[in-house]
């Protein structure tokens, strides 16, 4: 176990692959989350993919690596017409953080490439994770369903 002398700890991420799409500069978001992005895995992580055809959607989780940096406010889209908010209200890349997660939809599996739609990272940019989207797990209506599953005491006869 490290022994931590300071309150800031250095996070330090390995990519598992890249993002190969025809955006190597940001444009209309809906633009690039309409067009077809390929997440190419690096060789090693082959095996990890075993069972992915079973799954119809995807989280991935992406480094933001062209962000312009971190801003409290944004104009959401980008657009100056729409008042700022605070970038935690914004789906930005000028995150604390630029850490960036979408749910994709997977068009094809073949060996490490993913081919998929609804992504809206750039071309090159590093995948740090990928999670079968699971709807019990990952949607609002996935959270009352585990509150039906919650423990109930049997009756007694």
């Amino acid at each position: 176990m490290r022994s931590i002398k300071s309150d800031k700890l250095e996070i330090v991420y390995e990519s598992i692959g890249e993002v190969k799409n025809n955006f190597s500069k940001p444009d209309d978001p809906k633009k690039i989350r309409n067009s077809q992005s390929q997440l190419i895995l690096k060789e090693k992580y082959l095996p990890a993919l075993e069972g992915m055809e079973r799954y119809k959607y995807l989280l991935v989780v992406y480094h933001i690596d062209r962000s312009p940096g971190y801003r409290e406010s944004v104009h959401p889209m980008g657009d100056p017409s729409r008042p700022e908010r605070g970038v935690f209200a914004t789906r930005s890349p000028c995150r604390p953080n630029p850490i960036g997660i979408t749910v994709v939809e997977i068009l094809a599996v073949e060996g490490t490439k993913i081919c998929v739609t609804g992504l809206d990272a750039l071309d090159g940019s590093p995948l740090l994770d990928i999670k079968p989207y699971e709807e019990h797990f990952d949607s609002p209506s996935g959270v009352e369903w585990e509150k039906d599953l919650a423990y109930k005491p049997k009756e007694s006869p």
